[in-house]
């Protein structure tokens, strides 16, 4: 009779989740969000997966695009850490980790992905590795890049916001500051989120918040990346675990909550109970480049030809970058 009881609570469950599922259909576009209570709001998002999220809604060129994009820039990613480390001291901490996916791996959609675009995986346990996926730590990375530039004679203008182009007999002479104009031959907007605070596109730019947590525990308790669930468990050299990450459209706003920074820890404690008691060192939050068609900005301005685009990544931006800035550098020298 117990065994009945649970079954009807997993019909009633299995019901609700549907209705819920039709209402955000019904009445919010895509990326839209409703706040319910202070600390909790609906966010309509599509989640095919975390790994194959960023080509399912995408069709023809731009699929091809942006698995091209992704794959030629993780060949990149070991030689640079390697290079930029010599140069500059500054290790960004490229590791060859692999990734464990936890869902969506079997589906007949991913089976096809996988094998168009010849990605294997070995049999695990608890999901599908992909044991040649390498990771790097963001924060390191960007402190060595910028040191390496600044190395190289590159000039960095910081803290300074940009309003707007500036525009004289329909041509793009430069950029207007807060407090100066710069001029420029070219002019390439890479400002994530912020690109539409300044500039007239195709498509609006918004920022999707998402919230992050690091625990610190102890190397080799989190032997490879996870993914599972649209989330991700990373784990650093030293033992720090990256945990993330939320979806939240509410603008510029920066704040983080108890009840996420608590969603997260369950998160990871759920799939290795050791991190049950792990202190939460840091939580934040940041913000992603969004549009409603989910497309990559990769290109020149519809009506500027000295002005370039290299915004839109999304979830994707650290895995692009590289070929993604070789792309535009081709395209502003005329090489393509």
């Amino acid at each position: 009779m117990i065994q009945y009881k649970y079954y009807f609570l997993s019909l009633i469950l299995v019901i609700a989740d549907q209705l819920t599922k039709m209402m955000v259909l019904g009445s919010l576009e895509l990326y839209e969000s409703i706040e319910i209570t202070s600390f909790f709001s609906l966010t309509h998002v599509h989640n095919y997966g975390a790994a194959f999220s960023f080509l399912a809604d995408e069709d023809g060129w731009q699929q091809y695009f942006l698995v091209s994009i992704s794959l030629a820039s993780q060949v990149v990613y070991e030689q640079l850490c390697a290079q930029i480390l010599e140069d500059t001291g500054l290790d960004p901490q490229y590791l060859k980790s692999g990734l464990l996916m936890m869902d969506e791996y079997d589906s007949d959609e991913a089976i096809a992905w996988m094998k168009r675009y010849n990605l294997n995986y070995q049999s695990h346990q608890q999901g599908a590795l992909f044991s040649e996926i390498a990771q790097v730590r963001n924060p390191r990375l960007l402190k060595a890049l910028k040191a390496d530039i600044v190395n190289k004679g590159v000039k960095i203008i910081e803290h300074v916001k940009i309003e707007k182009l500036l525009i004289k007999n329909d041509k793009a002479l430069g950029v207007v500051s807060s407090n100066k104009t710069y001029l420029a031959d070219c002019v390439l907007a890479c400002s994530g989120a912020w690109s539409s605070q300044w500039l007239d596109l195709k498509e609006e730019i918004f920022p999707m918040k998402g919230q992050m947590i690091v625990l610190k525990s102890k190397p080799d308790i989190v032997e490879n990346i996870v993914l599972d669930q649209g989330r991700y468990i990373i784990p650093r050299q030293d033992g720090r675990i990256l945990v993330g990450s939320t979806m939240q459209n509410v603008g510029f706003d920066r704040s983080t909550d108890d009840q996420t920074r608590k969603a997260l820890h369950e998160f990871a404690s759920q799939r290795f109970s050791s991190l049950a008691n792990a202190q939460v060192e840091h939580h934040w939050s940041g913000f992603r480049p969004a549009s409603k068609s989910a497309k990559v900005m990769l290109g020149k301005h519809a009506k500027f030809d000295n002005v370039f685009l290299n915004t839109g990544h999304f979830r994707n931006g650290i895995n692009m970058a590289p070929e993604s800035a070789k792309r535009i550098t081709q395209l502003i020298n005329h090489e393509t």
